[in-house]
């Protein structure tokens, strides 16, 4: 009979990704979250139940495998672009998403169930809330995001944002937890119904209600299809020269821009050559772009490229590296914008940078330990240099927030853009890495979270697909295949009006990461007292 029961937990720890993951993979998925955690709220229960060995060892074990088939069930894309990264976002992800899980044990244990699962809402969304911020943030699995291919569904992110969603996710599994505890009532019942149908019917109204604000702007969206393993950066077999990869992109914009065209936008490291910013307008890509903007009337560009800054015998940044002929100098994966009838090139650095991969993560920490080591060698404690403001281009009328790539992730991230003025958001990227995966089409639905919780309308340019176009309210407007050279124009309205999500940012994350340190702090206190 042991067995049996044993062999039992261990099936339902597979229903925890087999509910969770299709959020991540089509519309409607996103009402299986609802349940996903049930699984392991009983796993929790039934061994505390038996009283096994090792009760804490044993959740842990089961805990950390669902979440970890859950992780690769979603996100498996990315062993595509790095299968060393891959492997360490694997288990290092799964991890930090168990402690929220090992919390709840160690409170309900000594409070009492109740205690336990509402300390758990508040241990996730601290969760949640810190993986955004920190150094080490690999956010594509919050809860919240679990509603892009469903965008109908929290058109109310304009004033709580995506955690919004992640607590509305928790307290439903929560009631569903008790109402298999307890029976499935008739009040139980009517709770559930309501939790789930209030907050959709309220959001289908502000769709239907919704009116897309702001002047009209005429923008066009480049999509190359340059391959980034075979022709894009030098070195590469069938490395495309960066003065025809330059005319190759301004020919596809030529096709769609007319006299009313005030924004062109392309995508992340267009040009990969690896610029000085001293002499950035004097390279012949850049010089290209310069010459075709000037060529037309009332034309912005925006795009993407390598840079570097030098700084010689001072070291000014923790992500300096060092070079015996020119000393310390940082790189940067940097926006570019060109204004019409300006002989100057605005820039913008790249700032949530994918860990391990762009950055290494607290460069300040590493230099203090490991410093005269990696200097030594000469490394970099901190991979690409960042820019710790954001950074808004401005045309003559117009704000445009030059999002790039894993950026668009980080909701409470991109409203800086719009406090700074931004009225368009421009998300430029590189997925090709990826190859012909879901990670591509995720990292699309995320951007219309973007558009929602701003209601700031989206031009997204990537390399290989898929670029196109979001309203204010979430839909994709329009948008190209992947893997094709194409060019894409549409009129977007430029909305001037801030949502309350833009004003308060991830207000729930901090009340709950507060909560939870207080909650914390009460169960040491108690300890110490028993």
């Amino acid at each position: 009979m042991e067995i049996i029961k044993r062999k039992n937990l261990w099936l339902i720890t597979l229903l925890v990704p087999v509910f969770l993951s299709p959020a991540w993979y089509f519309a409607g998925g996103c009402l299986l979250l609802f349940i996903g955690f049930v699984p392991l709220l009983m796993i929790e229960q039934e061994i505390r139940n038996k009283s096994p060995k090792y009760p804490k060892l044993q959740f842990f074990g089961y805990t950390y495998l669902s979440l970890f088939l859950w992780n690769v069930a979603t996100t498996w894309w990315v062993w595509n672009a790095s299968a060393g990264g891959a492997i360490g976002m694997l288990i290092a992800n799964t991890l930090l998403m168990t402690l929220p899980w090992v919390f709840y044990s160690q409170v309900k244990q000594k409070l009492g169930l109740k205690w336990g699962l509402w300390a758990w809402v508040l241990f996730w969304m601290a969760f949640e809330y810190i993986h955004l911020n920190w150094d080490l943030s690999w956010s594509w699995l919050n809860l919240g995001n679990g509603f892009a291919y469903s965008h109908f569904f929290i058109q109310w992110y304009e004033y709580t944002g995506s955690l919004g969603g992640t607590l509305w996710v928790i307290i439903f599994n929560i009631l569903f937890y008790e109402a298999i505890q307890k029976g499935f009532s008739r009040k139980a019942i009517s709770t559930l119904a309501s939790l789930i149908i209030v907050p959709i019917i309220t959001s289908i109204i502000l769709y239907i209600t919704h009116q897309e604000k702001g002047e009209n702007v005429e923008v066009v969206v480049v999509q190359p299809n340059i391959d980034p393993y075979s022709q894009k950066f030098i070195g590469q077999n069938s490395f495309i020269p960066y003065d025809k990869q330059a005319k190759i992109f301004l020919e596809l914009a030529q096709k769609q821009i007319t006299n009313q065209t005030e924004l062109v936008v392309f995508p992340e490291t267009a040009f990969d050559e690896g610029y000085d910013e001293r002499g950035i307008k004097d390279y012949i890509p850049i010089r290209m772009i310069s010459d075709f903007v000037r060529n037309k009337d009332n034309l912005y560009l925006l795009g993407g490229t390598t840079s570097w800054l030098i700084y010689g015998k001072d070291k000014k940044s923790f992500t300096a590296r060092q070079n015996e002929q020119v000393g310390f100098y940082d790189v940067f994966n940097t926006a570019m914008f060109f204004g019409n009838k300006v002989d100057s090139v605005a820039l913008y650095h790249k700032s949530k940078l994918v860990p391990l991969v762009e950055s290494m993560p607290y460069p300040a920490i590493i230099e203090t330990i490991f410093g005269s080591l990696i200097i030594n060698l000469g490394g970099s404690s901190g991979g690409l240099g960042k820019q710790p403001e954001r950074e808004v281009f401005f045309s003559k009328k117009f704000g445009y927030a030059p999002i790039i790539c894993y950026e668009s992730v980080y909701g409470e991230y991109v409203t800086e853009y719009v406090q700074k003025g931004a009225n368009i958001l421009c998300v430029i990227t590189n997925d090709g890495w990826w190859g012909d995966t879901p990670g591509y089409k995720q990292h699309l639905q995320m951007a219309r979270l973007r558009a929602i919780e701003t209601r700031r309308a989206v031009a997204r340019s990537a390399n290989t697909g898929i670029s196109g176009f979001i309203n204010q309210r979430g839909d994709i407007i329009e948008k190209t295949a992947y893997w094709v050279s194409d060019v894409r124009k549409q009129t977007l309205q430029a909305n001037t009006e801030k949502t309350l999500y833009v004003q308060i940012g991830d207000i729930l994350g901090k009340i709950a990461t507060w909560a939870s340190l207080l909650i914390i702090i009460y169960g040491f206190i108690k300890r110490k007292a028993s």
